[in-house]
């Protein structure tokens, strides 16, 4: 699997979106490297944060990770892109990266093609700056994670996309919504890891067919969750999505069960947006280019 998070500076096109995609439970930023590149592909602007303790901040791994250190590292990540944690790391040194491009030609704007993943038009004036417009994508546990920066930083979105993402209520977490034996299940799991990480399941629990390379890749990348991000409840202040448009992309080719709750939820409200995409659970592995096509599309709805 190629990374394509580390690319030289290009202006965007004038009509760029900022898409932040944020990745889930077990995973990194990693798991976008082609959607994110298809993304850019076509001019516009991309971020893909790492959160606190997983991907390449494994090492963080902590108890005193909980659901808000999600939020704020997605909601640091927005108000100041050139030093949110989240976000370093994921691209070549800002300083470099800036004395380095070239000044595209007066007559050419040139597609953006190539843009950094982390630090996206910080060669631009006002470099540092909170980003605006922002179209949020939360894939599978991020659902969580998106609600949340929502309710904090309304202003700075233009809408909220959940990847066949969980959904929940204010003042519910994660375990309140699983059967007691599991919660014993994955509490005694972490174990492995001092307590405090659940191991990653085996990616052919996650929709990934075995005997795959992306079964492989998958395998090689997971790294153990934060157990307390599932104990602590969510906290919200407004309504879900504090009103920003909110679509739901759900995959259904198949289901994945953990997530038919929230399906069933979304289809029964009146101020969503739902569409299908035909893909399983792990779509941005397996089906980058559908997933980006479709965020496309869905990017552009009013």
């Amino acid at each position: 699997m190629k990374n394509t998070q580390n690319q030289p500076f290009t202006d965007p096109a004038p009509s760029a979106k900022t898409f932040m995609l944020v990745h889930g439970a077990w995973h990194g930023a990693w798991v976008w490297d082609e959607v994110a590149q298809q993304l850019r592909d076509q001019g516009h602007i991309v971020y893909t944060p790492t959160l606190t303790g997983l991907g390449d901040r494994a090492a963080e791994l902590s108890a005193t990770i909980s659901l808000d250190t999600f939020i704020e590292d997605i909601e640091t990540a927005i108000l100041h892109p050139q030093t949110a944690p989240a976000l370093a790391g994921s691209s070549t040194d800002f300083n470099d990266s800036c004395n380095n491009a070239t000044a595209p030609e007066q007559d050419s704007p040139g597609p953006g093609a190539a843009i950094s993943g982390a630090l996206a038009n910080t060669c631009e004036p006002g470099a540092g700056e909170a980003l605006a417009n922002v179209i949020l994508v939360g894939h599978s546990f991020a659902g969580l994670i998106i609600s949340g920066v929502a309710d904090r930083i309304a202003d700075r979105l233009d809408r909220l996309i959940y990847l066949d993402a969980f959904v929940l209520p204010s003042g519910q977490s994660t375990f309140a919504t699983l059967p007691d034996k599991v919660v014993n299940a994955l509490t005694a799991s972490a174990q492995a890891h001092h307590g405090y990480g659940i191991p990653a399941p085996d990616p052919i629990h996650l929709g990934i067919p075995a005997d795959t390379e992306q079964y492989t890749f998958a395998r090689g990348k997971l790294t153990p969750h934060p157990i307390n991000t599932y104990a602590s409840a969510l906290s919200l202040n407004a309504p879900l999505g504090a009103g920003v448009k909110k679509i739901y992309l759900a995959c259904t080719t198949p289901p994945y069960k953990p997530v038919v709750a929230s399906h069933d939820w979304v289809k029964d409200q009146p101020d969503w947006v739902w569409a299908e995409l035909n893909s399983s659970h792990s779509a941005p592995l397996l089906a980058p280019n559908m997933v980006a096509e479709k965020l496309l599309a869905l990017s552009s709805l009013r």
